[in-house]
């Protein structure tokens, strides 16, 4: 049985998932905007806290390799 930390950190992981949606659906069309920095950084936050990269291209609608690069901490195209 997952303790209740673990719980909580899937739960966050999950809310920032949505948020990621939220922002790429919405702010982040263009590169130069800082809603793109926003998302990759809520990408990377989703991430540490058990979202997969799977996950994140699927919501996000964005490629492989973008996805690898905003979690790397690189800019990214999009």
């Amino acid at each position: 049985m997952p303790s209740p930390r673990d719980t909580l950190i899937t739960w966050q992981g999950r809310v920032l998932l949505r948020f990621v949606a939220v922002v790429q659906g919405k702010l982040a069309r263009h590169r130069f905007r800082p809603d793109v920095a926003l998302r990759n950084a809520s990408m990377r936050a989703a991430h540490r806290r058990g979202v997969t990269k799977s996950d994140l291209m699927r919501v996000t609608g964005l490629s492989a390799q973008t996805v690898a690069k905003a979690l790397a901490g690189k800019p990214t195209d999009q």
